[in-house]
């Protein structure tokens, strides 16, 4: 029989730190607030561990100018220590025959503070954000061995734990070539479409409308789901009818309400952005002046409505971005405008 009063286990404490980070960095949407409320009212377990974890935390000095109090020293400590007690340093002017009480809260939040800041100290380190600026391309190597080939105007953010690999693509594309471990799975958060895989290269572009997956080696598992960051295991959707198993060469676009498969696509067009390179295909004016602004300051501003579904078509070089707009002078209907700041297209009026 369980007892109430013994102490959370390592997965509880773990848990209730990566929580507790996710609050302190993060910013939780009221979905993420309800998943909590929900841990904590599943165990008394759960309440000791969040609270022992924040009052640990509250422990520790906000300054420190004069390095009596080391973080990192603390952590090598108690890596090597067998009881994990290691005594805070004293504060001057604060004598402990004057305040017994508090000495004592002090000594006992030593004890647990030294057995719980590694595992604080290790979800901030391995829960990480990375952005890309406009025209900045980033590739990004993960402890587990997996590589992220992030995109312009992009960001991910990332955890990895020792039962699951997690990557919420907060905003724009990147690519991922997934390191074989068959028990810890890979699973992407694309906004709408959640992406599971082992050991596999796949390319995920999410667009506030829709979020683009594309398979290009292997084989990946995606269903639809509601935007998600949550510091617990995230379960496949029982009805397995709604998961969508995708082949390399093969693409899925998810929207709010459905999610709508293409049998094979070309792939070096879908990834030609790793290389630099812009691929259009019939591609509407509009989606090409978006493409074109991840890598340009100056942007490209369709002016008139009726030129925003015309269809492109080409190769063009993201590093250089006067042969697309040398393309759109050439074309008899288009007139450019160029400042400082924009690059305008517009319908050529009649004189």
């Amino acid at each position: 029989m369980s007892n109430a009063t013994s102490q959370p286990g390592a997965g509880t404490v773990a848990e209730a730190s990566a929580w507790f980070i996710e609050f302190r960095t993060g910013e939780l949407s009221q979905s993420d607030r309800d998943r909590f409320t929900r841990w904590i009212r599943t165990s008394p377990h759960h309440i000791r561990a969040y609270l022992e974890v924040a009052e640990s935390w509250a422990a520790l000095p906000s300054a420190d100018a004069q390095d009596r109090f080391d973080i990192e020293a603390m952590i090598a400590a108690a890596r090597g220590t067998s009881d994990n007690v290691i005594a805070l340093p004293a504060r001057p002017g604060s004598p402990s025959e004057k305040a017994p009480r508090k000495s004592m809260r002090a000594l006992a939040a030593a004890v647990v503070l030294c057995a719980l800041i590694p595992l604080v100290w290790l979800a901030i380190r391995e829960s990480s954000v990375y952005r890309t600026g406009t025209g900045e391309q980033r590739t990004l190597r993960l402890a587990d061995g997996s590589t992220v080939e992030l995109n312009a105007q992009s960001a991910i953010r990332v955890q990895l734990s020792a039962g699951e690999r997690r990557v919420a693509l907060l905003a724009g594309q990147a690519l991922f070539k997934v390191a074989k471990d068959p028990h810890r799975p890979f699973v992407v958060d694309g906004g709408t479409a959640r992406i599971r895989a082992v050991g596999t290269e796949f390319d995920v572009y999410r667009k506030p409308e829709r979020t683009t997956i594309t398979v290009v080696e292997g084989r990946v598992a995606v269903w639809q789901a509601a935007p998600l960051w949550q510091p617990r295991r995230d379960e496949p959707p029982n009805d397995e009818s709604q998961e969508v198993l995708l082949a390399a060469g093969e693409q899925l676009a998810v929207v709010s309400t459905r999610m709508k498969k293409i049998a094979a696509v070309d792939v070096t067009a879908s990834t030609a952005w790793t290389n630099k390179r812009l691929v259009f295909e019939d591609t509407p004016l509009h989606n090409v002046a978006e493409e074109f602004n991840r890598y340009n300051e100056q942007r490209l501003v369709i002016v008139d409505a009726d030129l925003q579904r015309i269809g492109i078509s080409g190769r063009y070089s993201s590093a250089d971005p006067a042969a697309l707009i040398e393309f759109l002078r050439a074309q008899p209907f288009l007139e450019i405008v160029e400042t400082p700041e924009q690059i305008r297209v517009s319908r050529r009026r009649a004189h």
